[in-house]
């Protein structure tokens, strides 16, 4: 099972940060950028300016919502504006749903029955990457082919968590 590594204090200090494998090799990088219509978050390429992905922010009359997109694949997350718990509607090509702590990075979500990603924040030492353990995110996903669209739909919860502040 393919694991992407993200350390905390880089995503919640700074504007980019990188995406490490579970060798420790850097496979993306990400920059939030703000721009007129909002804020908008770039995945790219490790040691290249080919942006693969994005995150981008939609106002709408029920609050904000986040449009991600990998490749071919693309949807959207907004906070269910009729209940103050922490629930999501994602609006994806396949049937998605969140279940357990969003905002603190310990879910996993689910394609009907099945999961398709677990995400956890946990004391981790990054293979190759630092000398003390540090808070990371880590991102599990089942298949291989799902990575970009796994990191790109983890980023867009952590941002409209992060710019939504209806909440």
């Amino acid at each position: 099972m393919p694991k992407l590594f993200i350390k905390a204090n880089e995503v919640a200090e700074k504007d980019s940060f990188k995406i490490f494998n579970e060798r420790g090799r850097c496979m993306y990088y990400a920059k939030d950028d703000f721009i007129a219509t909002g804020h908008r978050v770039k995945i790219f390429l490790d040691g290249t300016i080919n942006e693969a992905a994005y995150v981008q922010e939609k106002n709408t009359r029920m609050g904000s919502k986040f449009e991600f997109a990998a490749r071919d694949k693309f949807g959207n997350i907004a906070r269910d504006p009729y209940t103050r718990m922490q629930k999501y509607e994602i609006d994806f090509d396949e049937n998605w749903l969140i279940e357990g702590d969003a905002a603190a990075w310990n879910y996993i979500v689910h394609r009907g029955s099945l999961p398709v990603m677990r995400v956890t924040a946990q004391q981790y030492l990054i293979p190759g990457q630092a000398l003390n353990l540090t808070q990371t995110y880590i991102l599990e996903i089942p298949s291989e082919g799902d990575i970009l669209i796994g990191l790109t739909f983890a980023l867009a919860v952590w941002a409209l968590n992060k710019y939504d502040k209806r909440y």
